[in-house]
């Protein structure tokens, strides 16, 4: 359902959970946020409504001071499985870096990769609300018939750290929690008397993926929220091939995990 959602809208795009927010940064040197250690590996449970599906992360090689991780299978359901897959990862200061590419073509957009360089993940020293990275771009793409073109910003931001959650049953403290935004904007060329430029969608903070990250664990929940409303072209006799809104909401939780 939700590559059907992001094919349509050609726009890029963690069960149960306690938890409780404590306002402030900390400041300390422990960087296992995300153990990087090679055959680490943590397995999630992908969840959108009735759909589900399992996948296993690994940290599969190392090359100085940074890591590559791959998924089982390779083409990972779970959005923080592929960005984790996406390119070399490593940790320093406190904060989780990563270089690469995301690919998202697996949700749809073929040949469309977003690259990231020097992209923080999480900065476990960093006050709450602070924006630890942002990329911009634009891209196009046809969709029956209609050229699409959208701008679009995708940044990470630190929020309060989180001093207990469960998921899956099991109880997690010292919990860091940041965020995955992606901000678009859709317009495209319409013949109406004159071909214009129209706006399908005003900018909008359209995928928002709450990450959470247990000390000496790694990953233990990603909330991945799509939500998304068109402008309305119906006075225009107008009819686009996309669902007018949609809100659907992946949910990626740990169930089991061996680290080193």
């Amino acid at each position: 359902m939700i590559k059907k959602i992001l094919i349509a809208i050609c726009i890029i795009s963690i069960v149960s959970c306690d938890s409780s927010d404590d306002e402030g940064s900390r400041s300390n040197n422990n960087f296992n946020y995300l153990p990087l250690t090679v055959n680490n590996n943590w397995e999630y449970e992908v969840k959108t409504g009735t759909d589900r599906s399992t996948e296993t992360l690994t940290v599969s090689s190392v090359t100085g001071n940074e890591y590559t991780c791959t998924s089982n299978p390779t083409t990972a359901v779970g959005f923080m499985t592929q960005v984790l897959t996406g390119g070399t990862l490593r940790a320093e200061s406190g904060k989780l870096i990563g270089n690469g590419t995301i690919d998202f073509g697996l949700l749809g957009l073929n040949n469309f990769n977003v690259a990231i360089t020097e992209g923080t993940l999480y900065d476990q020293n960093a006050n709450p609300r602070t924006t630890l990275y942002s990329t911009n771009g634009t891209t196009s793409q046809t969709l029956q018939g209609f050229d699409i073109n959208f701008n679009y910003e995708a940044k990470t931001v630190q929020q309060a750290n989180v001093s207990q959650m469960t998921v899956e049953g099991v109880t997690y403290t010292d919990v860091i929690h940041s965020q995955l935004i992606i901000n678009a904007t859709v317009t495209t060329e319409i013949n109406i008397v004159v071909t214009q430029q129209v706006p399908l969608l005003n900018s909008q903070d359209i995928i928002v993926i709450d990450n959470y990250w247990a000390k000496d664990i790694g990953l233990i929940k990603s909330d991945n929220q799509l939500d998304y409303m068109l402008e309305d072209f119906s006075s225009l006799g107008l009819s686009l091939p996309v669902p007018q809104s949609a809100s659907i909401l992946t949910e990626q939780s740990l169930t089991s995990f061996t680290v080193n």
